[in-house]
């Protein structure tokens, strides 16, 4: 049979086979790794009796790569030793194991002086705390910068979006406009400002075929929309002109804007 005392918390197991003890501590050892930490138990061999065979303090994991298999090595493969009477001879004192050496283990386990398996593996742990604490403190800076850079863009950014939104009621306004402005509609007026010559909007007769907003630009006070236009004249030729005009938001006005500025007519593209 087989006692096995954990020296950090005094718990106490038996196992009734080395078999068993070497799954238990396997079981141990696989913890211990995954917490990054170390344990310590003190084994005992026992007779059949309870009498005390053998003993051996064990630490896992190993800090050789040891498996338990080897740390254990020949520790419970002492076979029962058979005591006799003899004539004339004193009785044999055999060393029994108290059920519950809890107490006397841990005081010797204070005063007694970790040995040179212990300090180096206590040693290697450390180490690898340093080592894990780096790389998380590595982990944690990195994502602050990746998350500032992710919010100053938002910010940069943030002007753009508002400059690209489409102003529906200059572009309903414009599209009217221009089948008026490529009729030479004298329904012109109602959408030029008074500052401006309604000889400053003459152009080639034509009917448009297609309206198409390239872009569009608002500031505070106006508004400049680029159209991409299809045009078919009188002739049936056709032809792609690129219109800007530029608009001014005006409550008086029949359509609630007007046009500020003379247009620019170019070809496209």
């Amino acid at each position: 049979m087989f006692r096995i005392t954990n020296l950090s918390n005094g718990q106490q197991r038996d196992f009734q086979n080395r078999e068993e003890l070497e799954f238990y501590l396997e079981g141990e050892e696989n913890r211990c790794l995954q917490l990054n930490t170390t344990a310590t138990f003190q084994l005992f061999h026992l007779d059949k009796n309870g009498e005390l065979l053998e003993s051996m303090e064990l630490t896992i994991p190993s800090s050789g790569d040891q498996d338990v298999k080897e740390l254990l090595g020949e520790f419970g493969l002492k076979k029962d030793k058979k005591f006799f009477w003899s004539r004339g001879s004193k009785q044999v004192n055999v060393q029994k194991v108290a059920e519950k050496p809890t107490k006397k283990i841990k005081a010797k386990n204070k005063l007694t002086k970790p040995t040179s398996s212990a300090r180096v593996t206590h040693t290697s742990t450390s180490h690898h705390h340093f080592w894990t604490m780096i790389a998380l403190l590595f982990s944690i800076f990195s994502l602050a910068i990746s998350l500032t850079n992710h919010y100053n863009n938002k910010v940069v950014d943030k002007p753009k979006i508002e400059k690209t939104t489409i102003n529906q009621g200059a572009d309903v306004f414009c599209r009217y406009f221009i089948s008026n402005y490529f009729a030479n509609s004298s329904a012109r007026e109602d959408f030029i400002s008074n500052s401006l010559n309604l000889n400053q909007f003459d152009t080639d007769k034509a009917t448009t075929v297609s309206v198409l907003l390239e872009k569009e630009v608002m500031t505070k006070k106006v508004t400049t929309l680029t159209y991409v236009i299809n045009c078919r004249y009188d002739d049936n030729t056709t032809a792609n002109k690129r219109l800007t005009l530029t608009v001014k938001q005006n409550k008086e006005a029949k359509y609630g804007y007007l046009v500020s500025k003379a247009p620019e007519l170019t070809a496209y593209p």
